[in-house]
């Protein structure tokens, strides 16, 4: 399996959906860190997930 990145920097700006499910009590979470942001939770979850990836991008259990 092949899990290199085909994006160059002239694609950075394109954007890809996913879909996963979450446990209840990160959706609990999310709900109030959305709430406080004033922002609706796809777009927290958005920003969230893309900050821990930029952070920790070699990441390993």
């Amino acid at each position: 399996m092949n899990l290199k990145s085909k994006s160059t920097a002239a694609d950075d700006d394109q954007e890809i959906g996913i879909a996963f499910n979450i446990t209840s009590k990160a959706n609990a979470i999310l709900t109030v860190s959305a709430k406080r942001a004033e922002r609706a939770k796809k777009r927290e979850a958005k920003l969230r997930l893309e900050d821990h990836l930029t952070k920790f991008p070699h990441w390993k259990p």
